[in-house]
C-alpha cells in the first residue's frame, strides 16, 4: 500500500512542478525592508558549506527521528551596527501551493550578543507556560505545531530551496500576548527596526523511499 501512494504523490507532484518559485513573498521583500533591500551580513551553515550547498540527511524528514534538526548557523554583523536584538526564519520557496510560502521557524527576542544558533536552542522549552526555546527565544509555531521542522520537499517535487534569515534590530521586539503572536504580527513588528541582515540557503530533493 505504502509503494501505491508514493507513486500517487510523486505523479501528483510532478504535475504541480511548476508550481514554485514564491520568491516574492520571502520575509526580505517585506515593507520592513525597504531600507536595507541589500544583505550586509554574513550567515553560514558550517556543517554544510557554502549557501546553496545540500542540506545533510539530519538536516531533514529523512534524518533518524523523520522531521529533521535545524543546521548549526553562525553570523557576524557589521562593527557599525549597533544591534539590540535579533530574529531568525527559515522559509521554504518552492511549496506546491500557489503564492505560499511555508516557514519552518520563525524566532524572534535572539539577544545581541548571540552569534549562533543549534538545535537545541530552538527546541521548545516543555517547563514554561508560555512560547519559549531553551535558549529563551520565542518562538512563532510552524504548521506542525512545533518550534522548528527540517526540510521535507515532497516527493517528485524537485529541488526545494531553504532559506535561512538572520535579522538585526535597533530595537527590540514587544507584544502583549507573545505566547499568541502570529508570523504577521511579527513582520509588522519588524518595521523601522530592520538594520541588517544575512541569508545562507539549503537545499533538498526528498529521495525515493528504500
Amino acid at each position: 500500500m505504502s509503494i501505491i501512494i508514493n507513486y500517487l504523490i510523486f505523479a501528483l507532484c510532478k504535475l504541480l512542478y511548476r508550481i514554485r518559485g514564491h520568491d516574492s513573498r520571502r520575509i526580505i521583500n517585506h515593507i520592513s525592508f525597504r531600507e536595507h533591500p541589500h544583505a550586509n551580513m554574513v550567515l553560514e551553515a558550517p556543517e554544510c558549506g557554502h549557501s546553496g550547498s545540500p542540506l545533510l540527511p539530519e538536516h531533514t524528514c529523512v534524518g533518524d527521528d523523520k522531521v529533521g534538526n535545524l543546521p548549526e548557523l553562525h553570523w557576524r554583523a557589521l562593527s557599525d551596527i549597533d544591534v539590540k536584538q535579533y530574529v531568525l526564519v527559515c522559509e521554504d520557496l518552492d511549496a506546491p501551493i500557489p503564492f505560499c510560502i511555508i516557514t519552518h521557524g520563525l524566532f524572534f527576542g535572539i539577544p545581541p550578543t548571540a552569534t549562533e544558533a543549534y538545535h537545541d536552542d530552538v527546541e521548545q522549552d516543555k517547563n514554561c507556560t508560555g512560547r519559549l526555546t531553551l535558549a529563551g527565544w520565542g518562538f512563532v509555531p510552524n504548521i506542525l505545531g512545533s518550534t522548528y521542522a527540517g526540510a521535507a520537499a515532497p516527493l517528485g517535487h524537485g529541488v526545494h530551496r531553504y532559506v535561512f534569515t538572520i535579522i538585526a534590530l535597533d530595537e527590540p521586539l514587544h507584544f502583549d500576548r507573545p505566547d499568541k503572536v502570529t508570523s504577521n504580527q511579527v513582520k509588522r513588528a519588524l518595521i523601522g527596526k530592520v538594520i541588517g541582515w544575512g541569508q545562507w540557503i539549503g537545499q533538498f530533493e526528498r529521495p525515493w523511499p528504500r
